[in-house]
């Protein structure tokens, strides 16, 4: 075998070695040079710990991944910066404009991700490089340990006020002698009650009719039926009997008839 067999044979290798390379690269990245899709950005106030190649996910099923991050500084000095993720949709998976795309799985012992929700509505269909400013932010980790600390030490003051409460030896008196008497009247109830169900309950029913009947008159008052329905829901009644008691008073005379 002559020199130039043997190089082209070794460059040969070379390339196929590394177009090998780029592929398995690209596969566990699970980025995919030609498949058939579109790009969409969204922008979020804060991303969590997610990385590129992190699986974009529809109602669970994945459909694309991260391709890349990138800072958006605002022009408002009294804004924040935002974080734009580059993502990769597969081809014939719609996402419109109201659907929810959101950060999920940013917290120990799972996978972050990207999750587009589907919701009802007439949305416009997103097409690529179409952008997403509303992107739904996850929860920081250290915010929840730090909201559960904080509720850890409300749960330990509480139960440590409790727990004076009970060592106040008044106190224990006071709780035993109301247990006491709340068992007192609850033996006397049980006493009145044997052998009386029937009347309690045609107590209950009469106490009920009553209601209902309260409830009855009052909407007749409401709607104005009937004498006192009129003399409180119209104003023409009302305003003829004060005239009347003003009358009175001016002229009681009035009220005795001529011999």
């Amino acid at each position: 075998m002559n020199k130039p067999k043997v190089e082209v044979a070794v460059g040969l290798f070379v390339v196929m070695a590394f177009i090998i390379a780029a592929l398995i690269v690209f596969f566990v990245s699970g980025v995919y040079l030609f498949r058939p899709g579109y790009r969409l950005r969204a922008q979020f106030d804060y991303i969590g710990t997610i990385n590129r190649g992190a699986p974009v996910r529809f109602s669970g099923v994945r459909v694309g991944e991260v391709l890349s991050f990138k800072i958006i500084k605002n022009e408002k000095a009294a804004e924040p910066e935002r974080i734009e993720i580059t993502l990769f949709i597969q081809e014939g998976v719609v996402v419109r404009e109201n659907y929810p795309i959101s950060i999920r799985g940013t917290f120990i012992m799972s996978e972050p991700n990207i999750e587009i929700t589907p919701v009802p509505g007439d949305g416009r269909i997103l097409k690529d490089g179409d952008v997403v400013k509303n992107g739904v932010v996850p929860i920081s980790t250290d915010d929840m340990i730090n909201r559960m600390d904080q509720t850890s030490k409300k749960i330990d003051s509480l139960l440590a006020d409790v727990g004076d409460i009970f060592e106040d030896a008044d106190m224990k008196n006071v709780l035993k002698d109301s247990l006491k008497n709340m068992n007192s009247v609850l033996a006397s109830m049980n006493i009145i009650m044997v052998g009386h169900e029937d009347e309690f309950q045609n107590t209950v029913k009469g106490m009920n009719k009553v209601s209902n009947q309260l409830s009855e008159l009052l909407g007749k008052i409401n709607r104005a039926e009937g004498t006192l329905g009129k003399l409180v829901v119209e104003d023409e009644v009302y305003n003829d009997l004060r005239d009347f008691v003003e009358e009175i008073k001016k002229h009681p005379w009035r009220l005795f008839k001529k011999s």
